[in-house]
């Protein structure tokens, strides 16, 4: 009996915490959404914590048409239709040999592929835009899939790695002893059993190259070629912000990474934990 209250008491203080954290998360969130509903005079003289006299969903309206922010959303989405599964096949090519071959040097390539990790993307800004010129991909979003795709690698390698050293290495086995060549092995078996491994760098490569900010700002200028986190600097002009366009544009901007989230969510935890697992 005692141990059961306590069970009792110890999981009733964790759903109080965790109630407590996601109202903390869920509040700004709140805020956010209840200024991008307001007026912006209203805004500026009630204050941001006060409720709205009237709901203006013309806002969102304004944000989409006036701020031009359909362009910028098509060229989000074409970037990340295009980066996305790009840099997962390449790191998952890449990450297969490390977890199922031996070979000479192993290691020594991990360990390269692991040094991108301490990179910092600043440093480089300067060459990628000399380097973007020189090819005449500057201000284009072409520009952007190079580094993306290079900048993501390292934690896909080894967050692949790790999944991959999971399967079973009879697996592997039996399907080169049916006649698969190597690339048939990673196709046939190796990719259909890392869904939750996949599924967990897709949402986090989704959302990271969503709203990357800085390699965007570097390489492009002009207004046609934006991406949504550029898109957002539009609504602040030389005298103010449109605080409620631009509230409605951030809620716009965001709702396509909550409903990736929300698909593939189920997936995040197991494909983050499989690598602690050895084979």
């Amino acid at each position: 009996m005692a141990v059961e209250r306590k069970s009792w008491t110890r999981n009733t203080l964790l759903l109080v915490a965790l109630a407590i954290a996601a109202a903390f998360w869920l509040i700004p969130f709140a805020f956010l959404i209840l200024t991008s509903l307001r007026a912006q005079g209203e805004l500026l003289s009630d204050g941001v914590f006060s409720w709205p006299r009237e709901l203006r969903w013309t806002n969102f309206a304004a944000a989409w048409n006036v701020g031009n922010f359909s362009t910028y959303f098509a060229n989000s989405a074409f970037v990340v239709a295009l980066k996305v599964p790009v840099g997962i096949l390449v790191a998952a090519l890449a990450a297969y040999p490390l977890a199922k071959m031996k070979f000479a040097g192993e290691r020594w390539f991990f360990t390269l592929f692991l040094i991108g990790l301490a990179v910092p993307m600043h440093v480089t800004l300067l060459p990628l835009a000399q380097l973007s010129q020189k090819l005449g991909l500057s201000d284009t979003l072409w520009a952007l899939l190079p580094p993306y795709i290079a900048f993501g690698l390292p934690f896909q390698i080894l967050v692949l790695r790790g999944f991959f050293r999971t399967v079973p290495t009879a697996l592997v086995e039996a399907a080169r002893l049916d006649g698969c060549s190597e690339l048939g092995v990673f196709f046939r078996v190796m990719l259909p059993v890392s869904k939750p491994a996949l599924a967990t760098l897709l949402i986090i490569d989704v959302v990271g190259t969503w709203n990357e900010l800085i390699i965007a700002l570097v390489l492009l200028s002009s207004e046609t070629s934006r991406t949504v986190p550029l898109g957002l600097l539009t609504f602040q002009g030389q005298f103010g912000v449109k605080f409620a366009q631009l509230s409605a544009a951030i809620v716009i901007g965001i709702a396509p990474m909550v409903i990736v989230y929300v698909i593939f969510q189920r997936h995040l935890i197991a494909g983050m934990t499989a690598g602690a697992l050895k084979e």
